[in-house]
């Protein structure tokens, strides 16, 4: 079996300025990368995500949907009244999904790309991720 290093998941935004404010001010992550056309920001030891300028990029983009970056943290109650301060297009209610079971918020980026912020509730599920 291949072993993988890391992951990075990039996702392509017509105003590059405004998804650099998403993931440094609102996510608050540590950019690791500048490539000019593209960042890349650390979420944990070795997982990534990276904004890229639309039309510099490596694959056509004019297709988006079906994909969704959640984040796992420890106080996520803490998190939700922080986002609640952003001017976000959308940010849900913050819930408890039973049949996983986690609570979480969902949020809407300013080009409608989808993010979740979770805290598992099972002891064993947070040991896991």
């Amino acid at each position: 079996m291949k072993k993988y290093s890391s992951l990075i998941t990039f996702l392509y935004y017509k105003d590059f300025q405004k998804a650099k404010m998403v993931y440094e001010d609102i996510l608050e992550l540590e950019l690791v990368m500048d490539q000019g056309f593209a960042k890349v920001y650390k979420i944990n030891d070795n997982a990534f995500v990276g904004c890229v300028k639309k039309h510099e990029g490596s694959i056509d983009s004019t297709n988006r949907g079906g994909a969704l970056i959640s984040l796992t943290v420890d106080d996520v109650e803490d998190l939700y009244n922080q986002f609640k301060g952003y001017d976000l297009p959308y940010i849900s209610e913050l819930s408890i999904i039973e049949r996983i079971p986690l609570k979480s918020f969902f949020f809407k980026d300013f080009e409608g790309y989808d993010f979740e912020i979770q805290e598992f509730i099972k002891k064993e599920d947070k040991e896991l991720f």
